[in-house]
Parts: structure tokens; sequence; C-alpha cells
């Protein structure tokens, strides 16, 4: 049932196509004022599940948006694009360069914009607020990409398909 409201949420929002810059809430209807989208977790649903690329899939679509993120499903482990062509591997500190190929221009969805960016599923835009992950007190049973929040260690964690990683911040 709760997997069936979550996507019906999500199609309602991906209908709209752009959302007003106020705070969208996803199992809260009182969103913490200072993010753009607060989700919470319910039961046994705590994680975030990114948009999962290969390398060769993330080089295919070229340059992207400051702040992208993706989890590298051949490297297993989390990326943020840090300029053009730049991937930070938030897990391990190392980066990578991508080489220019063709755009991917389907399925966008913008929050706080109203021209989302091509090379994103979903553009979270705002200079006034972050985006509150999914918190739990321990480690739920993970998909590869996931990422939420731990209360207990205060740690931020993304699964890797095989165990949890704490990202260094």
């Amino acid at each position: 049932m709760k997997q069936h409201f979550f996507i019906l949420v999500l199609l309602m929002l991906f209908s709209f196509g752009k959302v007003a810059a106020q705070s969208i809430g996803i199992n809260t209807t009182t969103p913490d004022a200072s993010s753009i989208l607060d989700i919470k977790a319910t039961g046994s649903a705590v994680g975030l599940l990114i948009p999962r690329l290969t390398t060769l899939e993330r080089n295919s679509f070229g340059s992207s948006i400051t702040g992208l993120i993706i989890y590298n499903s051949t490297a297993h482990t989390l990326e943020v694009t840090t300029s053009s062509f730049v991937w930070k591997d938030v897990i391990y500190g190392t980066t990578n360069s991508a080489s220019a190929g063709a755009t991917i221009s389907s399925g966008k969805f913008g929050l706080g914009t109203s021209n989302p960016d091509a090379n994103a599923v979903l553009d979270i835009t705002s200079t006034t607020k972050g985006v509150v992950l999914p918190m739990a007190t321990a480690d739920p049973t993970g998909v590869e990409g996931m990422i939420y929040y731990n209360t207990t260690t205060d740690q931020v964690k993304v699964y890797d398909g095989t165990s949890w990683i704490v990202l260094t911040y």
C-alpha cells in the first residue's frame, strides 16, 4: 500500500512538471520550512533511492550541472558533479572526468525551477533551502544506491549493494 501511495505521489508530481519554490513533503504534511524537499521515513521505507548509472551511462550524457548526484553502479559509489565533466566520489574522495556525449533529456522534473536540467531526472533548485534526507535509527534493508541519515550515529550512509558505507563530509 505504501509503495502504491508513493508511486501515486510521484505520478502527481511528474504530471505537474514543476512545483513552486515551497517546501514539499513526502510522508509528512508539515515539511521542515528550511527544506525544499522533506522526506519522512515510515515503517520499513527509510531510504532515498537516487538514479543508478554505470560509468558508461554516466559518461554518455555529457556536461552536467554542478551538484547532480548519482549512484555509480560500476564503481559502487555515490558521485556528485563539482563542475562540467568532473565527478567527485563522495565516499572515497576521488574525482573522475567524463568525456562529452549525447544529451539525454527525457523524463525531467524540477522542484524550485521552471527549467529542469535536461541531464537530471529530478532537479531540485534553491538558493535558500536544502533537501532533508530520509532518517532512521538503524540501517534498513538496502537497495544499491539508497541513501539515508542515521539519527543514532549522526551519519549519512549509502548502500553499495553489499553494505552501508558512511559518507565523509
